[in-house]
C-alpha cells in the first residue's frame, strides 16, 4: 500500500466546507476575493438599501467555476451582511413566503437569499416560474422583502429564460435595469488558479503543491488544458497521484525509508529553539520552504551537496517528503538516561551519576516528543506530548561530559539510545524491530545509526546529531562553537537527505 501523502484539493464547496470544519479551520483561508463579482454584489446591494425593495439576479457561470464558494462567502467580503439559503426541498413557489418570513424586525443587515442546490433547474422549477415570480414581486414592494436574491446556474439556456421570466414579470421592480436580471461570473482568472490550489492543500496538510510534485511550471502546462478551478484542480490531483504512484513504484522495490534526523544536545531552551525554526506543524515535519532558501543563495564555493540539491531544485520538495525529512529534539535528561541505563561502560564512566534503574529510563524515554511520534506512526494509543524541559545546568553539565565523546565518534551513544528505544518497543510494540549502529537496510547501501523496522519494506531510521552550544564546565570542558545553532543543522539536514535520496535512487 502507497504509503506516501496524499494531495487534499477538495474540489466542491460542500466538500471543501467539510474538510475544513473537521480541520477547525476557517473557510476564508481557502477562498480569494474575485473582484470583478464583487463589484457587482456591492452595486446590487446598494440598490436594494436606496431603492426600498427587492432585488432578483441570476449567477450564471460553469459548473465548478466558484459560483457556490463565492457566494458562500460573502458573509467574509462584506461587512453587515446576512446570508439566508432558500432549501431544496422546498418547493421554488415557496421561496416569496420564505423571504417574507425571514425578516427580522430592526435587524440593519444586508439580507442575501440563496436559491441553493438548483443550478440545473428541474422542469418543475421552471414551470412554477410566473407563478413565483408574481409573487416575488408582491413581497419585493413590501419592506419585509427588502432582500437580494441571488440563483445561481450552470445552464446559459436555463439562466437566460429565469433571467427573462423575471424581467418581463416586474422589470426594474424585480432586476436591474443594465443587467436585466442576468450576471455571467466568470470566476478567478486563470493566473490566480495556482495560489488559491497551494493556499488549500497548503492549509490542510501543512505543504503547498511543490510537495506533491506540482510545481509553478507544472501548473502552466496543467492551466492549458482547463476552463474552470475545478478543471484546474482535477488536472492538479490527477498529476499529484501520478508523482505519487511514479515514487512509490521506486520505493516499494527498494526500501520505505523515513529520514528523523534526531538532536540531542545540552540546554533543552536551545535545542528546542532550533528544532521550532527548521519544522512546521506538529509532526515535526522540516519546513521545506525554509530549508530552501538555504539552497537558493549564490555561492560559487557551496559544498557537493549543495550542488546536487540545486540540480534537484524543482523536486526538492517533492523528494523531502518522500524521505518523510524530520527533526526532532531529544532533552539531555532523555539522553543521559539511555547512557546511564544501556551505555558502554566507557561512557559511563564520564558521569557523576553513572546508574538509573531500567523502569526509570523508559519512562524518560516514553515522555519524550520522539516517542510519542513514533507511537503516533504504528497507531499506538498515546498521551499527547506533555512539553518541554527546563533547562537544568547540573543535567546540562552532565550532558556535555558524554558529548566531549561524540567528536571522538558516538558509536556508543547512538547504540544506548538505540537500546533503550528497543527496550520500550519491546512492551508496547513487540513486532518493532530496534537494529543499532550501522545495520545495511535491504537493497540499497543505507545503515541508519538506529533502525526501526515496521514491518515490509517499511523502516524509520533514526540519525543522531550530538551537539552542544558553546558552554563548557568550568574547570573541567572547556565551551566550544555552539553546534545547535539552525543554521549548522540547515547544512547537516540538507546533507543528510541527500544521502538518502541517493541511496535510493530517488
Amino acid at each position: 500500500m502507497n504509503t506516501l501523502a496524499k494531495l487534499e484539493l477538495p474540489k466542491r464547496w460542500e466538500l471543501l466546507e467539510q474538510r475544513a470544519h473537521a480541520a477547525g479551520l476557517d473557510t476564508g483561508l481557502f477562498v480569494e476575493r474575485v473582484d470583478s463579482a464583487a463589484d457587482r454584489i456591492d452595486y446590487l446591494l446598494q440598490r436594494v438599501k436606496t431603492g426600498g425593495g427587492g432585488l432578483f439576479e441570476v449567477f450564471y457561470g460553469l459548473s465548478g467555476s466558484g459560483k457556490t464558494t463565492f457566494l458562500k462567502t460573502l458573509p467574509k467580503q462584506f461587512q453587515n451582511i446576512r446570508v439566508l439559503s432558500f432549501p431544496k426541498d422546498l418547493p421554488l413557489r415557496a421561496l416569496p413566503a420564505f423571504i417574507h418570513d425571514k425578516f427580522v424586525p430592526g435587524d440593519s443587515s444586508a439580507r442575501v437569499v440563496l436559491v441553493e442546490r438548483r443550478d440545473n433547474p428541474s422542469q418543475d422549477d421552471l414551470q412554477q416560474l410566473s407563478e413565483t415570480f408574481a409573487e416575488l414581486l408582491e413581497v419585493f414592494r413590501d419592506p419585509k422583502g427588502a432582500a437580494l436574491v441571488l440563483w445561481p446556474v450552470t445552464r446559459e439556456v436555463s439562466a437566460k429564460q429565469i433571467a427573462g421570466e423575471a424581467w418581463i414579470t416586474g422589470r426594474d421592480s424585480m432586476a436591474d435595469t443594465q443587467s436585466k436580471g442576468f450576471y455571467h461570473f466568470h470566476g478567478l482568472p486563470k493566473e490566480r488558479f495556482y495560489s488559491v490550489a497551494d493556499a488549500t492543500t497548503r492549509n490542510l496538510t501543512g505543504d503547498g503543491l511543490e510537495t506533491f510534485g506540482v510545481t509553478t511550471e507544472v501548473a502552466v502546462d496543467l492551466l492549458g488544458g482547463t476552463e474552470t478551478i475545478a478543471d484546474f484542480f482535477n488536472a492538479v490531483d490527477l498529476f499529484a497521484e501520478s508523482q505519487r504512484e511514479k515514487t512509490w513504484s521506486v520505493l516499494k522495490s527498494k526500501v520505505r525509508a523515513r529520514l528523523w534526523i534526531v538532536l540531542p544536545g545540552d540546554l533543552p531552551s536551545a535545542i528546542r529553539s532550533t528544532v521550532l525554526s527548521l519544522t512546521q506543524g506538529s509532526r515535526n515535519r522540516v519546513d521545506i520552504e525554509l530549508v530552501a532558501e538555504f539552497i537558493d543563495q549564490p555561492d560559487d564555493k557551496a559544498p557537493l551537496y549543495v550542488s546536487d540539491w540545486k540540480a534537484r531544485r524543482s523536486a526538492m520538495a517533492h523528494l523531502l517528503r518522500a524521505v518523510d525529512l524530520r527533526l526532532f529534539e531529544l532533552p539531555p535528561n532523555v539522553s543521559l538516561a539511555a547512557v546511564r541505563a544501556l551505555g558502554e561502560p566507557s561512557a559511563k564512566a564520564k558521569l557523576k551519576q553513572q546508574a538509573m534503574k531500567l523502569e526509570d529510563a523508559k519512562a524518560t524515554m516514553r515522555n519524550s516528543k520522539l516517542y510519542k511520534e513514533i507511537e503516533l506512526e504504528l497507531g499506538i494509543n498515546t498521551t499527547p506530548y506533555a512539553g518541554a524541559n527546563r533547562d537544568v545546568e547540573e543535567t546540562a553539565n552532565e550532558y556535555r561530559r558524554i558529548q566531549a565523546l561524540a567528536a571522538k565518534g558516538d558509536k556508543s551513544l547512538n547504540k544506548a539510545l538505540g537500546k533503550l528505544l528497543a527496550e520500550c518497543l519491546k512492551e508496547d510494540a513487540p513486532k518493532v524491530d530496534v537494529k543499532s549502529e550501522k545495520s545495511s537496510l535491504p537493497n540499497c547501501d543505507l545503515k541508519p545509526d538506529v533502525c526501526l523496522h515496521l514491518g515490509d519494506l517499511d523502516y524509520v531510521c533514526i540519525e543522531p546529531t550530538w551537539r552542544s552550544t558553546d558552554k563548557g564546565i568550568p574547570g573541567e570542558l572547556e565551551g566550544g562553537q555552539n553546534t545547535l545553532a539552525a543554521s549548522h543543522m540547515k547544512k547537516y539536514l540538507l546533507d543528510k537527505a541527500m544521502q538518502y535520496i541517493k541511496a535510493l535512487d530517488l
